[in-house]
């Protein structure tokens, strides 16, 4: 894999646009601009793929055209965030609070009494 130091979106069109023989457009330096305007919205990480000879936009576009490009660069940016995320740290849970045996006990007691005044038909309320 290229590793590419502070990659600027110029830098990357001339790199991908380089790979191929013709650019299809009635105005060339239009359709780089344009390439350069798309290429400025993603991160370096999605830059530093799509120049890849192997495995960037020139691997699987042959015949150059910005809104295919456009559509491999949201893919690969997708993949790139999803990638973010799953390594981002997870939040640690919160230990369990230590239990009370008493207030426990005091729930118990509590339920029981309860029980017993509902069995009797007295109500919480009636007491």
């Amino acid at each position: 894999m290229m590793t590419l130091v502070n990659l600027s979106a110029a830098t990357a069109a001339k790199q991908i646009l380089g790979f191929y023989d013709t650019i299809p457009a009635m105005d060339p330096k239009a359709f780089a601009a344009g390439l350069v305007e798309i290429l400025s919205n993603y991160p370096p990480a999605v830059l530093e793929r799509a120049v890849s000879p192997s495995r960037g936009i020139a691997a699987f576009i042959a015949y150059p055209n910005l809104a295919k490009m456009r559509e491999r660069l949201e893919e690969w940016s997708a993949e790139y965030y999803a990638d973010l995320k799953r390594r981002e740290p997870k939040p640690k849970a919160l230990p369990e609070p230590p239990r009370d045996i008493e207030m426990e006990a005091k729930i118990q007691r509590g339920l029981r009494e309860l029980s017993a005044r509902l069995r009797s038909g007295m109500g919480p309320s009636t007491a």
